[in-house]
């Protein structure tokens, strides 16, 4: 089949164009001036190939093994929030069914638009082991323990508790997009919603957009209807939570593996990792939290250096090329999860595109290490110093 489109660029245009301003924006923004976010991304410019000739290679592997999934794709889609924005008719689902057919982890958000039950449901022995569930930092401690009973009763093996999300960034396009789940019937996204008939249409016939295990969990007060999400994550989440809480949270998952995602110092990093947590997540949060953060990629070799070359290191930020891809797995990742990337895709063509999004990055992913003269992952891990180097001040 032809691919949909050639590169994350070209899905972010179509996405732009298929999905209401107030779907694209929130995927697509990032806090205050967006100074970090567009940071993120050029950072990598910052760093140059040096390429072995005559090496011999005809043929790269991409696979890699982290948190206990085994020879998995190395590029993966990050545990994102709301999937159904974009594809109103399948939400996580849609997603899920790509990392099936490709060979990565699929990671669920727990504000997915689809339970972990709706998952197992839909994808059954499809996926495997390839399933991570992602936790928010809840004030309620009981809810943080059903929703990983969830998890772990739907076939879920590792978690991610993200910790940089105990204050809400200032997403300003959010909030002149007046931008809710569900989203709010104002004035100004209805208009934006009839922009887009196509999508308005797959809305009105599908389920209800909301937080779908959530929903399951009947607390009282949990959830309010169209509540902007900046309130529901100021009501919701424990900005006190501190390094006790996170050792009490790695305490509640003793079977699995777990991350702690949201780490850009060598010092969190270490001390994850002495806290139990088996892997650290090099993140800025998609560059939606703090303006002016350091680039992930420009804190990624300091942290690899702290925790040693046994740690196992998950990176996201910036990624829209295969060769920043490489990149990243060459300055100490040793799984690389896309964000923005896979959700232009989503928004672009549900499934498919998503599909088409990560086999294009994977594909420049490939050509970039057999052009670099690198046959596979720990490889690249072990000549990263020498193939990538920063770039020289002039």
């Amino acid at each position: 089949m032809r691919r949909a489109f050639l590169s994350a660029r070209d899905a972010r245009e179509l996405a732009r164009r298929r999905a209401p301003r107030f779907a694209f924006d929130y995927l697509d923004g990032g806090a205050d001036d967006e100074k970090a976010l567009r940071r993120a991304e050029s950072a990598f410019d910052d760093y140059e190939f040096y390429p072995s000739t005559c090496r011999g290679v005809d043929a790269v592997d991409t696979r890699t093994s982290f948190l206990g999934h085994r020879n998995v794709e190395c590029i993966f889609p990050a545990p994102t929030a709301g999937h159904a924005l974009w594809a109103p008719r399948r939400g996580e689902v849609a997603t899920a069914s790509a990392c099936a057919s490709g060979n990565r982890l699929f990671c669920l958000s727990t504000l997915g638009t689809r339970s972990p039950r709706e998952i197992d449901d839909a994808l059954g022995s499809a996926l495997n082991d390839r399933k991570l569930f992602q936790v928010y930092l809840w004030k309620d401690r009981g809810l943080m323990r059903d929703v990983l009973s969830a998890a772990r009763d739907a076939g879920f093996t590792s978690v991610a508790l993200t910790t940089d999300l105990t204050w809400f960034g200032n997403r300003e396009r959010d909030l002149r997009n007046e931008f809710s789940v569900p989203p709010v019937h104002s004035l100004r996204t209805t208009l934006q919603a009839l922009a887009r008939p196509r999508w308005t249409y797959e809305f009105l016939t599908s389920k209800r957009i909301e937080y779908a295990l959530l929903r399951d969990m009947k607390r009282e007060g949990l959830l309010a209807d169209s509540q902007p999400i900046a309130q529901f994550a100021s009501t919701q989440f424990d900005a006190s939570f501190d390094w006790k809480d996170a050792e009490w949270f790695r305490a509640q998952w003793p079977d699995g593996q777990m991350a702690m995602k949201g780490i850009l110092r060598s010092d969190d990093a270490r001390r994850a990792l002495d806290y139990g947590y088996d892997a650290v997540w090099v993140t800025s949060h998609g560059a939606r939290q703090l303006e002016s953060a350091v680039a992930p990629i420009d804190a990624l070799p300091a942290i690899r250096a702290a925790v040693g070359d046994e740690a196992q290191v998950i990176f996201d930020g910036g990624i829209m090329r295969g060769v920043d891809v490489v990149k990243a797995i060459a300055l100490g990742a040793d799984a690389v999860a896309v964000g923005k990337a896979f959700l232009y895709g989503l928004a672009a063509g549900e499934e498919r595109g998503v599909s088409a999004v990560l086999e294009a990055l994977t594909d420049e992913t490939r050509r970039a290490m057999g052009l670099l003269g690198v046959r596979n992952i720990g490889e690249l891990r072990e000549r990263g110093a020498d193939v990538v180097r920063r770039r020289r001040a002039s």
